[in-house]
């Protein structure tokens, strides 16, 4: 069975999430959980699976103190004299495949296979048109993610080609990450009946030996109150938003987001392997979503169609995409 072959490791960042619900009695956070996988592009290689699970704290005022470890972290953003503030955990797995998945030899010339096991710790200050939002993540890379036993039962149980290469995947490295996002409203204006639609622009930086890199770009919105939701999207791989409406009636929105980046490190691609790999980073970076929204008092869900230019310099595909699906539910 899949469970048994986990390692015993997952078990400690399930722990952490677990003890966020104990956090307050009247707590009415939110649960989250996010699919991603490339089929929907048909494609079968580079960024192709992602699993994240977590809680995250409904809206404090600024008078109403985090937990302490949350507190610390939020005095990394830069400071505000008005805020709504929140903080979330989490636990976030995701993996890189070749294009090719059905040769049992090393593959030089493409991607190596990776996967990521990580516990992620958020912070977010909001007001109705500047965010800022903060991570700080720790984890692994290597064998004991789960990775190669997760892509091995899903193969079997859709009947899909067998992947034959993990034993030649980046070797276990611990991972330290440190991510920073700042979002601006540029523009907001009316739109047809009680809707509204917005421009805003942000930045999104990450430092760590998994990735370092360098982003900004513009995020377009339209639906409804969207002051009452600025800074819920984000381009940091794990973050959920706060999808849920505050008031009692359903909400329905769109958005699209676009950025450049330079990439300066990518453990994916750089880690320790058991052969050599002849590829380089690309680091010039660029990436596109596009998406909706529905949300209730109670639940949301969200779909995104996520693009992004090639990870590395020998990679014969220009663009890579992946669909997310994202829940998140109030207990």
């Amino acid at each position: 069975m899949l469970t048994s072959r986990l390692p015993r490791s997952w078990c400690l960042p399930f722990l952490l999430i677990a003890s966020a619900c104990n956090a307050s009695a009247n707590d009415v956070g939110q649960w989250y959980l996010q699919l991603d996988n490339d089929i929907i592009f048909g494609d079968d290689g580079d960024f192709t699976n992602g699993i994240n699970l977590g809680y995250k704290h409904s809206l404090l005022s600024v008078d109403i103190k985090s937990p302490t470890w949350f507190e610390w972290q939020k005095q990394l953003l830069l400071p505000q004299a008005q805020y709504e503030h929140t903080w979330a955990i989490g636990l976030s797995q995701r993996m890189w495949t070749p294009n090719e998945i059905e040769h049992s030899t090393p593959q030089p010339f493409d991607r190596p296979y990776a996967g990521t096991l990580m516990a992620e710790f958020h912070g977010a200050l909001y007001t109705s048109d500047l965010a800022q939002k903060n991570w700080i993540s720790l984890g692994f890379i290597g064998p004991e993610s789960g990775n190669e036993a997760l892509q091995n039962w899903v193969h079997k149980v859709t009947g899909s080609s067998p992947p034959k290469g993990w034993q030649y995947q980046i070797e276990r490295q611990f991972i330290a990450q440190y991510a920073y996002e700042i979002e601006s409203l540029l523009y907001r204006n009316k739109s047809f009946a009680t809707s509204e639609w917005e421009l805003s622009g942000f930045s999104h930086n990450e430092i760590g030996n998994l990735r370092s890199e360098m982003q900004a770009g513009l995020s377009l919105r339209w639906g409804f109150d969207l002051a009452s939701s600025f800074g819920n999207l984000s381009n940091h791989y794990s973050d959920a938003g706060l999808l849920n409406t505050a008031g009692s009636m359903s909400q329905f929105m769109l958005f699209s987001r676009v950025f450049i980046g330079y990439r300066f490190n990518d453990l994916t691609i750089s880690g320790n392997l058991p052969y050599t790999s002849e590829i380089d980073i690309a680091h010039q970076q660029a990436g596109v979503s596009v998406g909706a929204i529905w949300g209730n008092p109670a639940w949301s869900v969200s779909w995104t169609f996520n693009g992004y230019s090639k990870e590395y310099t020998d990679d014969n595909s220009a663009w890579h995409g992946y669909g997310s699906l994202l829940f998140s539910w109030k207990l």
